[in-house]
């Protein structure tokens, strides 16, 4: 250890007389390293981190499926859920959870909230214990005992002041009491999200009363001890198709699907390919960072050839010296690693500063934080760094010859043609990775660029949105409903400054959409499907409101009301896939009524309705995800007592909230108005993914290009001072200054044509990972590679210019009697 503490001491010194280079490399380190942990860091909150719950690695999702309509997230009635608890030997328990929002009063002014319903035993399948009070009771899940509530720590925070005393107390929810039992633990989040989820009550089932294709709940299993997620997924098959047989009325196509909760959750936000693209680059540009560090100690070895020499003449053998050597990478490293925590610090801040928000909110990020298992892989790969960058190095110092250390160094030259080839090689790996990160970050450019050109079928600009959800007990007829909407978007559109005001009752982007199948008149669908689409219900002026295009017929009227025959418009992508040669304009459908609602959903029309005009396609789902067909049915026909008001303002969008929140406080002082955001911000939210992937693919291949370029330019200078000699006799003998200078340039453009073919081809093989990732483009994009290729020739060349022209201006007199 003293020796060991010798050599750390030796080389600060030896960092302490060689500033600039200290400073170079350890930034250079930084950089790299501290890219590395902060990228690690977000792998292993969302990747890595294993859920809070009790033995989370057997908490699975249950889930209804439908090949028919692409779903593999469906939702499962009761009627099924209670089949599945008797009949499964594979689990431990089944829980069930539904959520929908109500209105809180008492303990303060009301608000809206969401609640969770919940079976009694759900809590006890997470393992999570109420921070005060008790968890539900069994018999609390039973028709006339579900009054009782627990409550977030948010709510009690917010309306109690965490008051222990509110436990016992008595809350209203949409106007009824309920006594509150608990209070959840302030950590606790259901999908690891920041999305409130402030009410929790009992599920009382009452089987005599169930609907099996009232399809509302999520059903959460945990496995028996040894049971597997594919065990459970055979026998729940096998389960499924007794049911089927069971209740031959019931929806045949419907398939199951077992995941555990974990995978679920990284798999539906597509986090996980994101993420091992971004590990990967960061792991390269570390690499182009440690080749950067390798190329300046090689530099630097030609001031230490005679301090090595002396060493070794003074008896220091070999590997004496290499572990002085390694012991000042190491040393570097250190120093490296701890600037690359404030690196980390900065791009962990930047990382969840750009995550997506709201409803396309990845779970967990809030994980995302330098912790101890982010300080030890730091350390780790600090180690790992200094021995990468340092070993070659180390060992081509440590094997110079003694007699020619001494005879160069007094020739103030540097090692020989070895050395040379180790540089250049280091040059060459530095450009070719270079390449492949700018080859994927221009990838993610163009596609993004694809993804905003693309039409949305609407003009979001100037667009106000807020959610308005009434109550079932204070609004139970439909007659009260479309009062209650008609009123606030007569008013609303009395507001000076508004253009016209209008409602639906799901926006796009906000991955809320109801689905429904229909007959359509003179047809049979083809065997063992259903004509089916996405449903919007929407006030007459919706179409105006969204500056949506009607491609045929007409728009809805005022005229289509309740006394009026039933109408609806369909989309451009619905009339292709079933009027394809045909016009759709004067067909019949007639809709699937459901026999029980979910509360969102709305009392749709029964009978054939006529459809009256087809409206053009919106990108209403998601960024570069294909059309939905789409129908459009009048509010009037169709009430629902969840609608979001879309209002285009003449100017700031936002100034009118204060008077639409007055409008509806007039109406119903107990009713709140949510979700207020505007349409452009709902579209920035759900194009958050895909911009921090571009930008942090670009700014990782940002720093790889200055890095080579730092490296070429380093190399260069070293040549040109190294053969200054050479140079000097070539221009004594008549060479003029640009072929000096085209032979320099020559010299590192034939570096760079090596790493340009070695970059293409390893970028031709691995960027088809990158494709799930891309829209509107392949992978291999000829373009993008062709561009990128000349742009790292230009940096190439620009990084050899000032050397290039430094060798033009060696004075042959000045060289020779140097030399």
């Amino acid at each position: 250890m003293d020796t060991v503490w010798k050599d750390m001491r030796y080389g600060w010194r030896v960092l302490e007389r060689n500033p600039s280079f200290a400073v170079v490399a350890a930034l250079t380190l930084a950089i790299g390293i501290g890219a590395n942990a902060a990228i690690f860091s977000t792998v292993d909150a969302l990747l890595l981190e294993k859920l809070p719950y009790a033995e989370g690695n057997r908490i699975v999702l249950v889930w209804n499926t439908d090949p028919n309509r692409k779903i593999q997230h469906g939702a499962v009635s009761p009627a099924q859920f209670l089949d599945w608890q008797e009949m499964n030997q594979v689990f431990q328990s089944l829980a069930a959870w539904q959520s929908t929002s109500v209105t809180v009063a008492g303990g303060g002014d009301p608000e809206q909230v969401w609640s969770s319903h919940v079976t009694a035993n759900f809590f006890h399948l997470l393992g999570v214990q109420p921070m005060l009070g008790r968890d539900f009771l069994g018999r609390e899940g039973r028709p006339g005992q579900e009054r009782v509530a627990l409550i977030s720590y948010a709510l009690w925070e917010r309306r109690f002041g965490k008051d222990p005393g509110a436990v016992g107390k008595s809350i209203l929810l949409d106007q009824q009491p309920y006594q509150v039992v608990g209070v959840l633990p302030r950590s606790f989040s259901l999908f690891g999200t920041s999305a409130a989820l402030d009410i929790w009550v009992p599920l009382a089932f009452n089987r005599t009363q169930l609907d099996r294709e009232d399809y509302e709940l999520v059903v959460f299993g945990k496995l028996k001890p040894g049971v597997s997620p594919a065990q459970a997924q055979a026998q729940m098959e096998t389960i499924v198709a007794a049911l089927k047989k069971q209740y031959p009325d019931a929806d045949q196509k419907l398939g199951i699907r077992v995941v555990q909760l974990e995978k679920d959750l990284t798999d539906n936000y597509s986090v996980r390919p994101t993420l091992l693209v971004f590990l990967a680059a960061v792991v390269l540009v570390l690499l182009i960072a440690c080749a950067n560090v390798a190329n300046l100690m090689l530099a630097r070895a030609a001031s230490r050839d005679r301090e090595i020499a002396v060493r070794a003449t003074l008896g220091a053998g070999r590997r004496r010296i290499l572990r002085q050597l390694l012991t000042e990478s190491m040393l570097l490293a250190g120093i490296g690693g701890a600037l690359g925590i404030i690196v980390a610090f900065g791009g962990i801040r930047f990382i969840r500063a750009t995550l997506p928000a709201g409803i396309h909110e990845i779970p967990h990020t809030s994980s995302i934080q330098l912790n101890g298992s982010v300080l030890a892989f730091t350390a780790g790969l600090s180690l790992l760094a200094g021995i990468v960058f340092g070993l070659v190095p180390s060992v081509q110092i440590s094997r110079s010859e003694l007699g020619e250390s001494l005879k160069e160094g007094s020739r103030g030259s540097t090692a020989g043609r070895r050395t040379n080839a180790l540089r250049s090689g280091l040059i060459v790996s530095e450009i070719a990775l270079s390449l492949l990160l700018l080859v994927g970050a221009g990838l993610l450019i163009r596609s993004f660029v694809r993804l905003m050109s693309e039409d949305l079928g609407f003009n979001p600009s100037n667009l106000q949105t807020m959610q308005i959800w009434l109550p079932a007990n204070r609004y139970a007829q439909d007659s009260e409903v479309r009062n209650f909407y008609e009123q606030v978007l007569e008013r609303s559109n009395l507001i000076p400054g508004v253009q016209v005001a209008s409602a639906v009752n799901f926006l796009p982007f906000t991955h809320y959409a109801g689905g429904c199948d229909f007959d359509i008149v003179g047809r049979t669908p083809p065997a063992g499907e259903e004509f089916t689409a996405r449903y919007r219900v929407m006030d007459w002026r919706f179409i105006r409101a969204m500056g949506m295009r009607i491609t045929s017929g007409r728009d809805l009227a005022p005229s289509d009301s309740t006394d009026s025959p039933g109408v609806v418009l369909i989309n451009e992508e619905l009339a292709r896939r079933y009027w394809a040669h045909e016009d759709p304009v004067g067909q019949q459908i007639r809709l699937h009524v459901p026999q029980t609602l979910a509360s969102w959903e709305a009392r749709q029309r029964e009978g054939w309705l006529t459809i009256v005009g087809v409206v053009g396609d919106i990108r209403e789902w998601d960024w570069g995800l294909a059309k939905l067909p789409s129908v459009y049915l009048p509010y009037e026909q169709n009430p629902s007592r969840l609608m979001s008001l879309v209002i285009r303002e003449n100017g700031t969008v936002g100034q009118i909230v204060p008077e639409v929140r007055h409008i509806v406080a007039g109406l119903d002082g107990n009713q709140p108005v949510t979700g207020v955001r505007t349409m452009e911000g709902l579209l920035a939210d759900s194009l958050a993914q895909r911009r921090l992937s571009m930008a942090l693919l670009a700014i990782f291949a940002g720093i790889a290009v200055l890095l080579a370029a730092v490296g070429i330019y380093g190399v260069m200078a070293y040549v040109v001072m190294q053969r200054t000699h050479e140079i000097g006799i070539r221009m004594a003998l008549g060479a003029e200054p640009k072929h000096v200078w085209r032979m320099v340039v020559r010299e590192a453009m034939s570096l760079a044509a090596i790493g340009l073919a070695i970059g293409l081809v390893s970028a031709g093989l691995l960027v088809r990972y990158l494709q799930s990732q891309l829209y509107g483009i392949r992978a291999f994009d000829p373009i993008t590679f062709l561009v990128v290729a000349i742009v790292i020739a230009g940096v190439a060349a620009a990084a050899a210019y000032v050397p290039a022209r430094r060798a033009t201006r060696v004075d042959p007199l000045v060289a020779l009697r140097y030399e």
